[in-house]
């Protein structure tokens, strides 16, 4: 009677003991699981684009041609000099800044120069510069990292034409505003250095020259048909620091 007793006490212990054993199993189950459900989830950051310089530098030369209408030419010398006249090399630099992804603004200078010949009686040479602001659309290419930049221009353009006539020298000086439109491609090479090939057409015209010789200075004004057309288009190949 007494060995039944125990062996009750004995079993009723051993249950007791893997209930209790359980139960501490599944809470620190849901401890550990609780612990892992307080924690909040951190939202995703998104990465800076660092990709795209906000500023850059360039500098860029290449061929550029006048516009202008000539009166009536005969011979084959009066071709040439024209020819010579209207066609020089543009040179020059700008800076960029691009506070959105497709949108900038700028400021470019361009220099002109051409000269021509003709014997020993006349010679030209003419220099026009132009100082502006620029507005800028960028666009890529599908590969992301060829650019396309349009730029609308406005801003100030002297001249000056340095004349020869005989013995007898000139300087016609003049300025005016301008404007004008470029489009250009532009391929990176590196993270800070790209190349770029870009088209600006020009348009201006001068309707007040001061003519200087050795001996006086006078102010010229021009009616609209005898202005100073500085209008002109260009095509050069330039380098950039990004």
């Amino acid at each position: 009677m007494v060995r039944s007793f125990a062996a009750l006490l004995l079993i009723s212990g051993m249950l007791a003991h893997s209930a209790s054993a359980q139960e501490a199993s599944v809470t620190e189950w849901r401890k550990d699981r609780e612990e892992v459900m307080d924690k909040p989830s951190k939202p995703a950051e998104r990465k800076k684009d660092t990709s795209l310089p906000r500023w850059s530098v360039g500098l860029n030369g290449g061929y550029a041609y006048r516009l202008f209408r000539a009166g009536m030419v005969f011979s084959h010398d009066e071709q040439k000099y024209l020819k010579d006249l209207k066609s020089g090399i543009a040179f020059g630099g700008d800076v960029a800044y691009f506070p959105w992804k497709h949108v900038g603004f700028g400021l470019r200078y361009e220099m002109y120069k051409a000269s021509a010949k003709m014997d020993s009686l006349q010679s030209e040479k003419v220099t026009i510069q132009h100082l502006s602001g620029a507005l800028i659309h960028r666009s890529f290419l599908k590969n992301g990292k060829t650019a396309i930049l349009t730029s609308l221009l406005l801003g100030y353009q002297p001249y000056e034409n340095k004349s020869t006539v005989g013995a007898q020298p000139f300087t016609f000086s003049g300025k005016t505003m301008n404007w004008g439109v470029s489009v250009g491609i532009e391929q990176p090479l590196s993270p800070k250095f790209a190349l770029n090939l870009t088209g600006t057409a020009m348009m201006g015209a001068i309707y007040r020259l001061q003519r200087k010789t050795e001996f006086s200075t006078e102010t010229l004004h021009l009616s609209k048909d005898d202005s100073v057309d500085l209008s002109r288009f260009s095509v050069t190949l330039g380098f950039r620091f990004l």
